[in-house]
């Protein structure tokens, strides 16, 4: 009695029990991440679904993109590129530039652009000395004061003393105009700049720094004013170097010396891979010593914002009394959302790279450059023409071009002496010797607005016309050829000299809109670089825009903070738990109700959460949990009511084949809808004129005929492990694969074919000596491999177990084509390739035919005519096969004379096989009637 009431109370209970163990398992998958990958998809989709940030208008990109390598060559460039494009920058008034670019290690001397200007000055004057030189010893000799031994010895001397130290010196000036030190001129250009950021690797990169310049970046750099009495900042970076694997130790890899002693700051760029490798959140604080150094772009937020103090708590961080990011007059807190380990979510712009934020190619900075180049260029060419009026006196351009000229050298004298003033900051922040003062600023970019304003008038105004008309003046002075020379020469120069300064203004202006007041973050976006990441919203992003990210969502305040997985699963849990409770007894559709109310608000509530808030719970396993305490429930009380799994069986087994319900009943999961895509391989059959066979027999012996020719080879593919999908009149669909995986799906496909035709040649001789059949019947087969969807499809009242897709259909189209080339078996490349593998690789016979395009398909397919087994093949179709082969390769070569001749030969051999004939009569008439431009080996199918 006491048991019966315990199986009683056990059978009551079971379903109470199985949802405690649901949760039970669920809650152990939790904590050992398995959810993880899954919840990671689900967010980004959750993601998308939010409301897009806006995008900070500052923020702009200065790209290394294609058409920077293209012009200026592959990466990396000499430093005197970034160098001149931080000068350009600060012209065009760009507020902020964060280099996304390490630079841990010194480069080589670069060519000096100036070269051949300076050597060309240092051989004029030398030039100049040696003539003098030497006129000076001829007047001596001349003049009778020295005798011939005087004259040798003064020679020695003057040779000794004088022309070798000359020419020395001209060598060792000749030197150092032909290089520069780029690392030295980065390094001014850093300071020059101002607000220059650069990188601090955090990882130990094994490099060598003195103690001295450790501590002068670290009191630069480091964050003091940060309070983290649970050292959880330091836990989370700890727990980032687990995250991310390797033997990876915490480090502090700062740039080097000489640029970061003209830095504004610097911060680390180093990102968090989740493990699906995705971007998706970022350490914004990195413990070092007894201070603090900000990510990349957080640094320069820290600098710009100056909170007053920084707080770590549990799952935030504080910034308090810091300058409101939209009003600077205002001082507000600032709470950034981190996760468990301290890292920030970043609210990713849910675009396209190149359409999320403001874009800049660094190649416009530097044809900006050249074009100024070329306008002094076409100055100095203008310069050096001389043109006087009639009193003699020099037209009044030449004085206009000289002061140009005079005011430019005056302006790059002034550039040089601004950059000397750039020897560093000190510790303090302040530049040593006073740096360059904001007077000097506005001196030097005034100066250089005046330059251009002033070769503008000199454009327009009346000095080329003056140049015309002295020209014409002149006209019957000079030969005729001469004058029009001229005149041309004086026509390009000004269209030239206008071209260029058109060029540079309108460029400049677009610029100066474009860089005013921006914060710049420099980096590689070019489609050939390997700095590409995975975020939420993209396979391959520029690495360089995950800061611009991160800068977007502190700037914005547009936070999403999440909700650690377990204060949703508690909840899932406690409803799931409570609705087997309450709906225990009551009827099935109460029952459904709540169970799947319980996985609606499981997955609404989530979704809903980080739409409307931001506020992101993992969904996985609180859906999880209540989908399978549902489905667990529905199945206990189906298999209680159910006496045995022969109910379930006898249910599908009249619309389900025999394996299917087998699998079925060890997985009742499998009772769906639906198909999953893998790769196998399909099998299609169809009787060669059936039609014409039909009219012979009588319609009930037709039916016993098919019934006993399709189960003998139904029997062949079923002893190969295939599945019959279904059969169409006197065509067999089958497939390898599924339910039961196969190792090699191709194989099993071949070797069944090959046994189909020899159980055909069995059934026909037997059928045709009893009488049974007035003709032998003819199976044509096509094979192919690919991707599939195989599973039940149809309706929830009626399912079908098969096979879809376009690798399917091309099997079906195979077995067309073997009318065409008068063939029994024909396979794709994709499966013969699959099939001739491995341990089966050289057993099977097949001959390559043709690439052919058959209907509905656009991309050609190769053929193979399988054969047979080699092993069982007689000795006269495996030379018939070595002929057929040696045909085919002399027909591909368009010999096709020699190759008709092997095709016929081939036949002779194997007379039953009629493929050879096929390709000897179009030997024959590609002879005859000639080939088209165009072709390739590829046979156009026009019907199926």
């Amino acid at each position: 009695m006491r048991d019966k009431l315990s199986k009683n109370l056990l059978k009551k209970s079971i379903d109470k029990i199985a949802v405690f163990l649901v949760i039970l398992l669920c809650a152990c998958a939790g904590f050992f991440g398995f959810f993880q990958k899954f919840d990671y998809r689900l967010y980004d989709f959750m993601l998308s679904l939010r409301k897009e940030p806006k995008s900070r208008q500052e923020i702009l990109f200065v790209e290394i993109d294609n058409k920077s390598l293209e012009d200026l060559g592959p990466w990396p460039w000499s430093r005197d590129i970034f160098a001149n494009s931080l000068l350009r920058m600060k012209e065009l008034g760009a507020k902020t530039a964060v280099f996304d670019i390490e630079y841990l290690s010194p480069s080589h001397l670069g060519v000096n652009p100036q070269a051949s200007v300076e050597i060309g000055n240092a051989l004029d004057s030398q030039k100049k000395d040696v003539s003098d030189f030497i006129s000076q010893f001829a007047d001596a000799a001349v003049s009778g004061m020295y005798g011939k031994k005087d004259l040798i010895q003064l020679a020695s001397d003057a040779i000794e003393d004088w022309v070798n130290p000359e020419f020395d010196s001209l060598k060792e000036s000749i030197l150092n105009s032909s290089f520069q030190d780029n690392d030295e001129l980065f390094a001014k250009a850093i300071q020059f700049f101002g607000d220059t950021w650069l990188t601090v690797n955090i990882l130990d990169l094994d490099i060598k720094y003195s103690p001295e310049y450790l501590e002068y970046v670290r009191k630069k750099c480091l964050y003091f004013n940060v309070q983290d009495k649970k050292q959880r900042i330091l836990k989370g970076n700890q727990y980032y170097l687990i995250d991310q694997g390797g033997d990876n130790r915490l480090g502090f890899c700062p740039a080097l010396e000489q640029f970061m002693k003209g830095a504004k700051g610097a911060g680390f760029t180093n990102v968090v891979l989740d493990s699906d490798g995705t971007r998706r959140r970022v350490e914004l604080l990195s413990r070092q010593n007894d201070g603090y150094i900000g990510q990349l772009t957080f640094a320069p937020i820290l600098k710009k914002l100056e909170p007053k103090e920084l707080i770590r708590m549990p799952f935030s961080l504080k910034l308090i009394d810091a300058k409101n990011p939209d009003n600077e007059a205002e001082r507000i807190n600032i709470t950034i959302p981190l996760d468990a380990h301290g890292r920030m979510l970043i609210n990713w712009l849910n675009k396209e790279f190149i359409d999320s934020f403001r874009r800049e190619s660094v190649v416009m900075l530097y044809q900006l450059d050249e074009t100024e180049s070329k306008i002094v260029s076409l100055l100095e060419t203008l310069n050096g023409f001389n043109l006087w009026d009639a009193q003699g006196k020099p037209l009044s351009y030449k004085e206009e071009v000289s002061g140009l000229l005079n005011d430019y050298n005056y302006i790059k004298q002034y550039k040089t002496f601004l950059l000397q003033k750039c020897r560093g900051f000190a510790e303090d922040g302040k530049a040593i010797d006073g740096g360059i003062l904001p007077e000097e600023y506005t001196d030097y970019f005034d100066a250089r607005q005046t330059f251009f304003e002033r070769v503008r008038n000199f454009i327009d105004g009346f000095y080329f016309e003056e140049i015309n008309s002295r020209l014409d003046e002149m006209k019957n002075e000079l030969d005729e050829q001469n004058y029009i020379d001229i005149k041309d020469e004086i026509k390009i120069l000004y269209e030239n000299l206008k071209n260029e300064d058109e060029i540079y203004h309108g460029t400049f202006n677009e610029k100066k809109k474009a860089y005013d007041g921006s914060f710049c973050i420099v980096g590689n976006t070019a489609s050939s670089t390997t700095d590409l990441g995975t975020t939420p919203f993209n396979r391959a992003y520029p690495n360089v825009g995950t800061h611009a990210n991160v800068y977007n969502t502190i700037m914005n305040q547009d936070f999403v903070r999440e909700i650690h997985w377990l204060l949703g699963f508690a909840i899932a849990s406690l409803l799931a738990f409570l609705s087997v409770v309450y709906t225990g007894g009551k009827k099935a559709w109460i029952q459904n109700m709540f169970g799947i109310f319980t996985v609606i608000i499981s997955i609404g509530l989530p979704f809903g959460l980080m739409g409307f808030w931001g506020l992101y719970v993992p969904v996985v396993a609180p859906v999880v949990v209540t989908s399978f305490s549902y489905l667990l429930v529905v199945v206990l009380r189906f298999v209680t009511a159910e006496k045995d799994k022969g109910v379930l069986r006898n249910a599908f087994s009249t619309y389900l084949a025999p394996a299917v319900v087998e699998e079925i009943v060890k997985d009742p999961s499998k009772l769906k809808l639906g198909g999953d895509e893998k790769r196998m391989t399909a099998l299609f059959s169809d009787i060669k004129s059936f039609s014409a066979f039909s009219e012979l027999v009588t319609p009930t012996k037709l039916v016993s005929i098919l019934n006993e020719y399709l189960g003998s080879m139904s029997d062949r593919i079923l002893a190969e492990q295939g599945t019959i999908d279904k059969y169409i009149g006197d065509s067999i669909v089958s497939f390898f694969g599924a339910p039961i995986d196969l190792k090699n799906p191709a194989w099993n496909a071949c070797v069944s074919a090959i046994r189909m035709k020899q159980e055909e040649t069995l059934f026909n001789r037997r059928a045709l000596a009893d009488g049974t059949i007035p003709r032998a019947l003819e199976t044509r087969i096509g094979i192919n491999s690919g991707e599939m969807v195989v599973g039940n499809m149809g309706t929830s009242a009626k399912m079908n177990y098969t096979i879809m897709g376009d690798a399917v259909n091309l099997a079906s189209r195979l077995e067309g084509v073997n009318k065409v080339y008068k063939s029994w078996i024909l396979c794709s490349d994709a499966t013969w390739k699959e099939a001739n593998s491995g341990e089966n690789f050289d057993k099977i016979l097949a001959r390559k035919l043709d690439r052919v395009r058959v209907v509905g398909r656009a991309e050609p397919v190769q053929l193979w005519n399988i054969l047979g087994l080699k092993e069982e093949l007689p000795e006269n179709v495996l030379e018939a096969a070595e002929i057929f082969k040696n045909a085919m390769e002399l027909y591909l070569k368009r010999d096709f004379i020699k190759a008709g001749k092997l095709f016929i030969k081939a036949n002779k051999f194997v007379p039953e096989d009629e493929t050879p004939l096929v390709y000897a009569q179009r030997c024959k008439e590609y002879l005859e009637n000639g080939l088209s431009v165009n072709w390739d080996g590829i046979v156009n199918m026009t019907s199926k």
